[in-house]
């Protein structure tokens, strides 16, 4: 089988999976990674070109433009540029868009999955400024911007109670039934 016509329905296969599923999150199953968002510098934007979903965009993309550029005519050397520069861009614009609606919070269907999780005040948030809570979501700390009506300290345990614009809603904990 040829290799582009393999990643085209592999990608392919993936990437109409994900867009048919619905799944709002990273395919990696929690969704909010904004820890490589937004307070790992540059590591973070490294690591946003290599998310699952920007590698999938690459592969379907760099599939199809390798096996139409082998139906065009192209061989050997001129269809792998074809195909890596398509797969190139696509992988890039995936990679670009989501992590600007991430910023935005245009990207937080998995955030109403985090409702009544508990976790830490990292940063205390303030009128007009949100803060920073710690929750482990899909065994991982996650570092997440969050507000609250309630004075909170660095520390506090919190629980989220909601969800607006990609910030968390959350109230203090005292480790009781919520």
């Amino acid at each position: 089988m040829d290799f582009y016509l393999l990643c085209l329905i592999v990608g392919g296969g993936l990437l109409a999976a994900s867009l048919l599923g619905g799944h709002h999150g990273d395919p990696g199953g929690h969704g909010l990674d904004h820890t490589s968002d937004t307070h790992n510098g540059g590591a973070g934007d490294l690591a946003s070109w290599f998310s699952l979903r920007a590698l999938v965009s690459f592969a379907a993309f760099f599939g199809l433009a390798g096996v139409v550029g082998g139906a065009a005519g192209l061989t050997g050397a001129g269809r792998l540029v074809v195909a890596l520069v398509t797969g190139g861009v696509v992988g890039a614009f995936t990679a670009v868009a989501f992590r600007l609606a991430r910023a935005r919070g245009e990207v937080s269907g998995a955030a109403t999955r985090l409702t009544g999780r508990t976790g830490q005040v990292l940063v205390p948030p303030a009128p007009g400024r949100p803060g920073k809570v710690a929750l482990t979501v899909g065994g991982q700390i996650e570092h997440i911007l969050a507000r609250s009506d309630d004075p909170l300290r660095a520390g506090d345990a919190v629980i989220v109670i909601g969800t607006e614009a990609g910030v968390l809603d959350v109230k203090a904990w005292d480790g009781r039934g919520a």
